[in-house]
């Protein structure tokens, strides 16, 4: 659990900032984009969003009984942004010695979202979470695959299931990927049975960082699966 900044903040109170920053700025700041605020605003107030929630310890504060983590922070970002005077002073908020900056994930990171016209804020922040959430999961199988030597299950599960899903596009034949893998169609089969559910461990290792349970975990999963077939 984290703790609440007293004082000045630590060298360790701005590692955690860092993390909460480059774990889910993205979804804060595609929500924050969609509420109305231009790029530099939204940046502002995505540092801002974080180093309050740092400084009052909503993590502490989440209660597992009133819904699950992400609904929690959507709650708490649209609280934040109903009190327009923090948007005003979001820089005189952010306190000396400096922050993570944004701006520097943002490079390292590209930023690689694109607004649709159609979408609520809510609609935003729970499509790009999802995203992001898949990306990282489908990193750590990368990781996992290259050291295992099982490179042709990462390029099964990436080509056929993750990006089509995320990207709204048909997955390329099975037949032709086994062939380019040098493997037969049953053997690309099976490899995929096997990516899928080696993805799906690492996926409910990643919720369980957020999840307050087992039950919290199997529910987010079923919630994000949902989003993930709407169009």
């Amino acid at each position: 659990m984290l703790a609440a900044v007293r004082g000045p903040m630590t060298d360790g109170h701005r590692q955690v900032l860092n993390l909460l920053i480059a774990r889910y700025w993205k979804p804060v700041y595609s929500y924050l984009c969609k509420r109305g605020h231009n790029n530099d605003a939204a940046k502002d107030l995505t540092q801002d969003f974080f180093t309050l929630w740092l400084a009052k310890d909503l993590f502490g504060r989440a209660d597992p009984t009133r819904g699950r983590f992400r609904a929690f922070l959507l709650s708490s970002l649209d609280n934040f942004v109903r009190n327009a005077h923090r948007a005003a002073h979001a820089k005189r908020r952010s306190p000396p010695g400096g922050l993570v900056s944004l701006e520097d994930v943002v490079k390292h990171e590209g930023l690689a979202l694109e607004p649709r016209d159609n979408e609520t804020p809510e609609v935003a922040f729970n499509r790009v979470w999802l995203s992001e959430l898949l990306g990282r999961v489908l990193r750590s199988f990368e990781q996992e695959c290259k050291a295992t030597g099982k490179q042709a299950h990462y390029e099964l599960l990436r080509r056929r299931i993750i990006e089509p899903a995320l990207q709204g596009k048909e997955p390329p034949p099975l037949r032709s990927m086994a062939q380019e893998l040098g493997l037969t169609e049953k053997q690309a089969a099976n490899a995929l049975i096997t990516a899928r559910r080696a993805y799906q461990r690492l996926l409910r290792e990643e919720i369980r960082i957020y999840a307050a349970s087992e039950e919290d975990v199997a529910s987010e999963v079923r919630d994000l699966f949902d989003l993930l077939a709407r169009p």
